[in-house]
């Protein structure tokens, strides 16, 4: 029962076998990106399209002003923004994802249906430039983080390929992700996801939606069930889209790694942590 007397619902999710979420990793194309989200002003398109998108834009931006500090190499101040909206509101990031969600059944008109093109680049870059900044200065080492669901029981064999098929904002500490009524529990070795702190107090790591996870065991408990996944790699079906809608230059193709057998998509993390 919820707190409230109401029966309490759960949510059984088989893994998706559908085609997955968009996942440009933008190889071979971040300048030419970047000059057309500037020239055709996908920051306006994206405020106007978002209620009260601007005032938290602006929020993210004071709070950058705030504690401003020197960025790794390579980063914008916009970078540094992005991930501080993102980071900072729940709205965002479950609107967000469910927009790269929907993407996937857009019957490929990515350019009409999807609404955080400016927003997908710089979070993109960002986690890649956060990652080959730490692989320089300590080789990149993978983290283990944790991601909890109050109402969601998942259905998997072990040994599958998943993607999570978003970017997923997730705790070091698995403490913070063990709070009463979790039902699941993720726990995650990300190879390509890249520590936050700099832009935020948080211990958290955020993991790019391309990247695909080994199912490596799962466990039931009586508090509910326990998963542990470890990085197998990436893929992505869509790469340089923004130019390739828009009429611009041929960009490079997507990234599909066919020596991954067995890949699904995870569509189930569009709720917030519990």
């Amino acid at each position: 029962m919820t707190p409230t007397g109401s029966p309490e619902v759960i949510r059984d999710v088989d893994v998706d076998l559908a085609p997955g979420s968009f996942d440009d990793q933008y190889h071979g194309c971040q300048q030419q990106v970047m000059e057309a989200l500037t020239q055709r002003d996908y920051f306006t398109r994206e405020v106007d399209a978002h209620r009260n998108y601007s005032r938290l834009w602006h929020r993210a931006h004071l709070a950058w002003l705030g504690h401003a500090r020197p960025l790794p190499p390579g980063l914008t101040p916009t970078h540094a923004v992005a991930l501080l909206l993102y980071m900072s509101d729940a709205t965002v990031r479950s609107d967000f994802s469910r927009a790269l969600a929907r993407d996937a059944s857009s019957g490929g008109q990515h350019q009409r249906a999807f609404r955080f093109n400016f927003l997908h680049y710089y979070l993109t870059s960002a986690v890649q430039l956060l990652r080959a900044e730490a692989a320089t200065r300590d080789g990149g080492p993978c983290h283990r983080v944790h991601h909890a669901m109050r109402d969601v029981t998942l259905e998997a064999d072990v040994g599958v390929t998943v993607r999570l098929g978003q970017f997923l904002l997730a705790p070091l500490l698995s403490e913070e992700a063990q709070r009463p009524g979790v039902r699941t529990l993720l726990t995650l070795i990300t190879c390509l996801g890249a520590r936050v702190p700099p832009f935020s107090p948080q211990q958290a790591v955020l993991v790019p939606p391309y990247e695909v996870f080994r199912v490596v065991n799962r466990s039931q408990h009586q508090s509910g069930d326990r998963w542990f996944l470890r990085s197998a790699g990436n893929r992505s079906a869509y790469n340089c889209q923004l130019l390739k809608a828009s009429g611009a230059q041929p960009a490079p193709p997507a990234l599909l790694l066919a020596s991954i057998p067995g890949l699904v998509s995870l569509r189930i993390l569009l709720q917030e942590p519990a």
